[in-house]
């Protein structure tokens, strides 16, 4: 009975996804050509399938409402999603950059917040056996010291940083023209292959390709207008209580928002960060108001847009959230629950098929061994 156990899945599933994890890790040097071309291909690859699960939605609907050709619809689409973009750069973007340089010119005066915090905490009685001044003053967090120690380390490492803007503009130029062809060319896709390899589908394996799309569109596009939301609510929120830097930490929390289980409290940390030692008063206001939204969006609208589209224990995610970050970073956490989903289906319906093909070569045998016993 301990097979059939959820305790006994769940660990499997765990051992499993962290034995492939630690292979691929340890095959380092020998695989690592191959992920830096994968890396350089996967990145654009991923952003546009991303733009391509927002976007399709919005060209399927003015196909179907306003009857216009998918070609004028793309190009339509692309045009909004553009023009919105370089609104920000022209408007947004000066506005992001002005309250960034104010955020960190602020909070280089914070390492000395903090000593005086501890000067003050080291007198307390309770803490007088610790040296606590002299364990903060080792981990030297002065912004000045931080910021030297990345210009000295991009100095000492030109090449990577050119490599960084060719990685870049090579992003920027094949990330369009994926998602063009992505959404020209999506829904000739599945007609493509079930009159060429899916022509005789005796396993109904374009089911299963038309549930996974459909699974990973409900996933990006209600995660993408979740986190729409939470931004917008957190912008308004902080604006009203008066938070300096609202637009940053508004930004922070949609794109943290993105990130399943943990993104809500990641996108908490700079603003309890700058204001911990500052203004406390204020970080436990605009703290209480994110807890408000979180529960809001937890409780009604992470159900109603997002749904249980992503059927993946708590336990299970925290996994892969780990063990993603340590491979791709931040893209790495966000997809690696749809991936995930996608290949348990997949594995979950060839484990059915495997069972199908046991249970047909049974009763086979036992259709030939009534015969056998009637002659």
């Amino acid at each position: 009975m301990f097979h059939k156990s959820k305790l006994f899945f769940w660990t499997c599933e765990v051992l499993i996804l962290t034995i492939i994890f630690y292979i691929w890790g340890s095959m380092g040097s020998l695989i690592s050509p191959f992920v830096s071309v994968l890396n350089t291909i996967i990145l654009p690859f991923l952003i546009a399938g991303f733009l391509y699960y927002i976007t399709n939605p919005i060209v399927e609907f003015l196909e179907k409402k306003f009857h216009l050709n998918r070609i004028l619809g793309i190009l339509l689409t692309l045009v909004t999603l553009f023009g919105l973009i370089i609104y920000g750069i022209v408007y947004i973007l000066p506005i992001l950059i002005n309250q960034l340089t104010s955020l960190i010119n602020s909070t280089q005066g914070l390492y000395w917040e903090v000593q005086s915090f501890v000067t003050k905490l080291s007198k307390n009685p309770a803490f007088q056996s610790i040296n606590i001044q002299s364990t903060i003053q080792q981990l030297n967090l002065s912004y000045v010291d931080i910021l030297q120690n990345i210009l000295n380390s991009v100095t000492n490492s030109l090449g990577s940083v050119v490599s960084t803007i060719v990685n870049t503009l090579f992003i920027l130029v094949m990330t369009p023209i994926f998602l063009v062809y992505f959404l020209i060319d999506g829904k000739k896709l599945l007609p493509m292959l079930e009159r060429t390899i899916l022509k005789n589908d005796r396993r109904n394996i374009t089911s299963l390709l038309v549930s996974l799309n459909q699974t990973v569109s409900r996933y990006i596009s209600g995660i993408s207008i979740d986190a729409l939301i939470i931004g917008t609510l957190a912008f308004i929120g902080y604006s009203f209580i008066g938070l300096k830097y609202a637009l940053v930490f508004a930004i922070f929390s949609a794109l943290a928002n993105l990130i399943p289980y943990i993104g809500p409290t990641i996108g908490l940390i700079p603003m309890v960060v700058t204001y911990a030692f500052t203004d406390f008063n204020m970080m436990v206001k605009a703290v209480i108001f994110m807890l408000i939204v979180q529960q809001i969006d937890g409780n009604i609208l992470y159900p109603r847009i997002v749904g249980g589209v992503m059927k993946v224990h708590p336990i299970t995610i925290m996994v892969l959230l780990l063990l993603s970050s340590n491979i791709y970073g931040v893209i790495g956490m966000i997809v690696a629950i749809p991936v995930y989903s996608i290949g348990k289906e997949i594995v979950k319906f060839l484990a059915a098929l495997y069972e199908s093909h046991k249970k047909t070569q049974k009763q086979r045998k036992q259709e030939e061994f009534g015969i056998i016993n009637k002659s």
